[in-house]
């Protein structure tokens, strides 16, 4: 299945970013968070009735000169990865937009969803690939398709963005492309709360720590679709967890599965550790706003260990869930800030240092659900399919064991994106707890609502 770059070209913000912002500081959480491009695949249908109104050209002009209109609220990314490292330079040479066009259907996609095929709807091959110094911060490809449908995928570094933030840009992005007047309010003030510490290593950094296995990555799309989800969570609820969510169930069931599986794969039952990131915005006391950019992260961490006197399955992994994230609280997210804020965040790594020093074992969870992924709207519909894109199958610069949970389009499933080694996966696969509740790579038309 090819795609055709036509053209390449930098969008410049309408305005330019004033002379005080042209130096925007990384925050103490930027500092700690990997320095990857994450990538997201927005994939859309155009009814045929539509197709006249939305013709490739009209669309590319029109994505362009939003994207344009939208830069100069979120400036630093347009900007491009300081030579200190400690901060992004707003030089407003913009954001680099290629235009591409697809030589097949996109439905033919959609129905056989491929991973290598998704990686050319990017702009360059850096998809969870580290930046570097001089890199810009964001890229952006549009690829039109003989059938009237359009894909936008998108690049922007860790950096300088969440996942939370990501979508708060495209949102705002999409806003402006329909005219709503619905402008975002981006505030990046990150810096000025979570103060940065020049000292800071690449051994502070959270994967920095970790270990990264390099070798043969896979990628694995689990999907649970709507009544998947709702066996899961009664499953769980009849065993006595209270009120289970749905990224809830399907991270404890990953949790035990995947230890299954490298215990399996090793032969030896070793313990693995398991982050998962928490959004700080709610956490914080008073809330940090929605539209807060930058990294807003923490990792609170799990340890799971099948043989573990205390472990009875999904209501353990649970427990240890909510018992681990209810520490991420409104004191927690204060002793980050000001200039004790990198003593807070080592002795909060404590714990995750200790259970590293038992095993070599780690996997981490995201969940981007609930972000509203699929109410970005350019003008043309809801996307029918949002997607993170897979790992490079080889690579020496990769950032370790990651799943990560996105929302259905119906927003009551979830899609579990599973980046790991090939042996892995290829046993994860075969758990029959695991397939009993969730499809590998199903179609996107058949994901039940």
């Amino acid at each position: 299945m090819e795609v055709v770059v036509v053209s390449k070209e930098f969008v410049k913000p309408y305005s330019p970013t004033p002379n005080h912002l042209k130096i925007h500081k990384l925050s103490l959480l930027d500092q700690f968070m990997p320095t990857a491009y994450v990538p997201l695949v927005l994939f859309y249908t155009i009814e045929e009735a539509d197709r006249a109104a939305t013709t490739p050209l009209r669309m590319v002009q029109l994505l362009k000169q939003s994207l344009s209109e939208t830069l100069p609220l979120f400036y630093p990314l347009a900007g491009k990865i300081n030579g200190d490292g400690l901060s992004i330079e707003c030089d407003d040479e913009g954001v680099l937009f290629v235009e591409a066009r697809a030589e097949f259907a996109l439905s033919r996609l959609l129905h056989q969803p491929d991973f290598k095929t998704v990686r050319k709807f990017l702009p360059c091959a850096a998809a969870w690939r580290r930046t570097e110094v001089g890199d810009r911060v964001a890229m952006v490809q549009v690829t039109a398709f003989p059938c009237g449908g359009v894909v936008v995928g998108v690049l922007i570094s860790h950096t300088a963005a969440d996942g939370a933030s990501f979508a708060t840009f495209l949102k705002g992005w999409a806003a402006a492309a329909r005219k709503t007047g619905e402008a975002p309010h981006p505030s990046f003030d990150a810096p000025t709360l979570f103060i940065q510490n020049k000292a800071f290593s690449e051994e502070d950094t959270f994967f920095g720590m970790c270990p990264v296995n390099r070798g043969r990555y896979g990628t694995r799309r689990l999907v649970f679709d709507a009544s998947a989800m709702a066996r899961l969570k009664a499953k769980t609820a009849n065993v006595g967890v209270q009120n289970p969510t749905r990224t809830e169930v399907v991270t404890a069931l990953m949790c035990k599965s995947l230890t299954a599986t490298m215990t399996k794969v090793s032969g030896l039952d070793k313990p693995v550790v398991f982050p998962n990131a928490v959004n700080l915005r709610r956490r914080a006391v008073p809330n940090f706003h929605d539209d807060s950019m930058g990294n807003y992260v923490w990792l609170p961490t799990i340890l799971c260990q099948l043989e573990e006197k205390d472990y009875d399955g999904l209501p353990s992994l649970i427990g240890w869930l909510r018992e681990a994230k209810s520490k991420i609280d409104g004191e927690f997210v204060k002793s980050l800030e000001g200039d004790g804020g990198f003593n807070a965040l080592q002795d909060a790594l404590r714990e995750t240092r200790e259970s590293l020093a038992r095993t070599d074992r780690l996997v981490s969870f995201s969940s981007w659900c609930n972000f509203g992924h699929y109410e970005i709207d350019f003008g043309w519909g809801r996307p029918a399919w949002v997607s993170p894109v897979g790992f490079p199958e080889e690579s020496e610069n990769l950032i370790g064991n990651v799943v990560l949970l996105m929302d259905t389009r119906c927003r009551k499933g979830v899609e579990a994106w599973v980046f790991m080694d090939e042996r892995e996966l290829e046993v994860l696969e075969q758990d029959e707890e695991l397939t009993e509740y969730a499809s590998i790579n199903p179609p996107v038309s058949e994901i039940e609502d």
